[in-house]
């Protein structure tokens, strides 16, 4: 085994056990100390990944969008028209929400309002982005196909924004 995938292997273990102590105790309960011991590992093996807390936790967010994102682009593939992706889509995002709430509820626990401000709003912001760019490749395999008919970038921005707008609106 090389020496990368040893290193790779290690900081995806590392985000892995961080996020199942978060899930147990909340952010605010869990150190770097608790991340070491529950990987089995020295602290000085995990600020070699990992420089502090907020860069961990960091760390797991990215990891949860791209785990999110490429679940949903999964099942957008296994339909076949714009149509059905696009449905695929929705349903996806609406069941990949309700199986991770309970990480998002546990991670809020103990925060106050700023904090719950800011790591959510990021949260939500780079789940949207990485949604909004999964969309936007959609539409534009779809309309290199013939698919769909040619629409501008602004109409396909318009029309994810108003999607997400429904979004919202169902979740709420």
């Amino acid at each position: 085994m090389s020496s990368q995938t040893e290193q790779d292997q290690l900081s995806q273990q590392i985000l892995e056990t961080a996020s199942g102590l978060y899930l147990k105790y909340g952010l605010k309960k869990v150190t770097m100390d608790d991340i070491s011991k529950a990987v089995g590992k020295s602290r000085t093996s995990i600020y070699y990944y990992y420089k502090n807390r907020e860069e961990v936790f960091q760390a797991v967010l990215a990891n949860l969008i791209r785990g999110v994102i490429s679940e949903i682009d999964a099942n957008m593939k296994k339909r076949n028209t714009f149509k059905e992706k696009i449905e695929e889509f929705c349903l996806s995002k609406i069941k990949t929400s309700e199986e991770r709430s309970s990480f998002f509820r546990a991670i809020e626990a103990g925060m106050d309002h700023e904090e719950k401000s800011k790591h959510m709003t990021d949260a939500h912001n780079r789940m949207m982005e990485a949604e909004r760019s999964l969309l936007l490749n959609l539409f534009s395999t779809s309309i290199s196909n013939h698919e769909i008919p040619a629409v501008s970038v602004d109409e396909q921005e318009t029309i994810i924004y108003y999607s997400a707008e429904q979004y919202q609106r169902y979740q709420a």
